[in-house]
């Protein structure tokens, strides 16, 4: 069972990642050196705002051109999850430890789930030579509100006028700390799942 699982993935990567929806994937990898060179040069708060803001549609927008266009792929769905990954944790340290719009335990808490999650998941296409992509309800929760936090907390810096930001905060932090335990607690579900699986 879990060989002809391998077997099916393995015969979606060989097929033609769509470009479309790759090309809006890429705005947040792109994302990444723009927010760092914002926050470390010219520390325009309300451009920062809106690059987050972008990168954060992107996420949603780029499954909903790949159904659209009914170009959803294997390696679209890999690559969304790498950038994700990629943009949060650089996003959540970054804020927090530069500009101090986060409270650092709070985004070390999440920075550390994407990258232990990104982590984990590269381990296991590592030993089965495959890479592998499972997106769980919890993982798909933590993904959003990272993704919210991040827009309410440079909100916050780019327009300290607008109460809504400041309101937002803190009950976006917790709500994004609960949904990165979801998350977690979402993989190591399937992964015990799994493990009988194989041991059975």
């Amino acid at each position: 069972m879990l060989k002809h699982e391998i077997r099916r993935i393995t015969s979606d990567i060989s097929k033609r990642l769509p470009v479309l929806p790759a090309l809006v994937t890429w705005v947040r990898l792109l994302g990444v050196p723009a927010i760092l060179l914002v926050i470390y040069r010219s520390h325009n708060m309300k451009l920062l705002f809106w690059i987050i803001l972008v990168c954060s549609i992107s996420d949603y927008l780029d499954g909903w051109v790949a159904r659209r266009l009914k170009q959803t792929s294997y390696p679209g769905k890999v690559m969304d999850f790498i950038a994700d990954k990629l943009f949060l944790s650089i996003a959540l340290f970054s804020l927090s430890f530069s500009l101090g719009a986060i409270d650092t335990v709070s985004a070390s808490i999440l920075a550390g789930y994407h990258l232990l999650m990104l982590l984990a998941l590269s381990v296991i296409s590592w030993s089965i030579l495959v890479p592998v992509v499972t997106i769980t309800t919890g993982e798909r929760l933590a993904v959003l509100f990272s993704y919210l936090l991040l827009i309410v907390s440079s909100g916050k810096l780019a327009f300290p006028d607008k109460h809504i930001f400041i309101s937002l905060h803190w009950p976006l932090t917790v709500i994004a700390l609960l949904s990165a335990l979801a998350g977690l607690l979402s993989y190591l579900r399937l992964l015990k799942r799994l493990l009988s699986r194989i041991l059975e």
